[in-house]
């Protein structure tokens, strides 16, 4: 199997605002608060979304939260598994386990797609611009393929 497979979700759209609704902000100010850090989060662009056996976790930068399994989180898996006639899961069998796939979701468009587990985090997790040199794909061309 390909290590890097992404999927589109064509019409899987999620609302902008969705970190907020489903606690992610919250949760991660309430823990910069406890860390007695100043400033506010910056949220990022991108988000990661799966589970864990039921346990709801999301990712946005160098942040990860586990969630209370609480709509409209919850519905996620269901609704991936419809979309996509229940060939990809953003489920795992176990909490001990990673699942196969990540929903990536951009808050700018609401646009949705999945990406194996470990290349999504990879993606949800950058700071910086990615340019073709540095995924190894083509050193001759320096064109960013990801950013502001």
């Amino acid at each position: 199997m390909n290590d890097n497979v992404l999927i589109p979700l064509s019409g899987f759209i999620l609302p902008g605002d969705f970190p907020w609704r489903i606690g992610f902000i919250t949760l991660v100010d309430l823990q910069l608060r406890r860390l007695r850090a100043t400033g506010h989060f910056m949220p990022p662009r991108f988000f990661g979304y799966y589970f864990r056996g039921d346990l709801p976790v999301a990712i946005g930068g160098s942040w990860t939260v586990s969630l209370d399994p609480v709509p409209p989180m919850t519905l996620l898996p269901d609704a991936i598994e419809r979309f996509t006639q229940g060939d990809y899961k953003i489920v795992s069998r176990s909490r001990e386990l990673m699942p196969d796939y990540m929903l990536v979701h951009d808050t700018c468009s609401g646009g949705c797609w999945l990406w194996t587990f470990a290349q999504g985090v990879k993606f949800v997790e950058a700071i910086e611009p990615v340019t073709v040199s540095d995924s190894g794909w083509d050193d001759a061309e320096k064109t960013k393929l990801l950013g502001p």
